[in-house]
């Protein structure tokens, strides 16, 4: 979740449905409308007030949707010493320290790459997110390498850029603050939510388009 999150999903293709064929031509087709790979949203009455940190990192059981393809996800976050560790229902485990936005400093099993399904990291923060308020800016710093014994250095710019609505599948709007972070390679989006925490994710690769979307349940 980065990580808040490294889940790879592949965008669902649009289905195809054919109808009666009609005499003396082809049957014509009809394409179903692709998924939401977006949360719904609604504007606030008023922007939302700061958010301090919190003052201990957030841990416990996510239950989510894809908006991909509708499967139920799951993410247990357990503290480690002064990180967080999450294991993803799809085997995926990763830590970070206690910012949720901060990319991950170790993973396993994580994607489909060959040479970087599980790897370490040292993250430098530069700034401060802290309190959560339009506008506020931080970078992180991440020299990753790989299981393969592979390296890069690559700099995630975080910026904080509004605040709206979430609607959850049981309906309820919840108020939370907007955080795009970018690598250059990926925008991931993250809903933040007073108390709760990350309520809505989506990662969209620069080539590859969305591979991850959810909300919370």
């Amino acid at each position: 979740m980065n990580r808040l999150s490294p889940l790879r999903l592949s965008a669902a293709a649009a289905a195809l449905l054919g109808l009666a064929a009609c005499a003396g031509g082809p049957a014509p087709v009809a394409r179903l409308a692709p998924p939401t790979v977006a949360p719904e949203t609604a504007p606030l009455s008023a922007p939302l007030a700061a958010m301090a940190k919190p003052r201990a990192p957030l841990t416990g059981d996510i239950s989510a949707t894809s908006l991909i393809d509708g499967a139920p996800l799951t993410f247990r976050a357990r503290p480690a010493g002064d990180t967080v560790r999450v294991t993803q229902s799809d085997g995926c485990a990763w830590t970070r320290w206690g910012d949720w936005f901060a990319p991950s400093d170790s993973w396993a099993n994580c994607g489909d790459s060959q040479n970087w399904h599980s790897g370490q990291a040292t993250v430098r923060p530069v700034g401060s997110l802290w309190p959560l308020r339009p506008g506020a800016e931080a970078a992180y710093v991440r020299n990753a390498t790989s299981h393969t014994g592979r390296t890069y250095t690559r700099e995630t710019r975080c910026r904080v850029t509004g605040s709206e609505a979430v609607i959850r599948p049981s309906g309820a709007a919840t108020p939370a603050h907007v955080v795009a972070c970018t690598d250059g390679k990926r925008v991931r989006t993250t809903w933040f939510a007073e108390g709760e925490g990350p309520v809505a994710f989506r990662a969209v690769h620069a080539d590859n388009g969305v591979e991850e979307a959810w909300v919370r349940n």
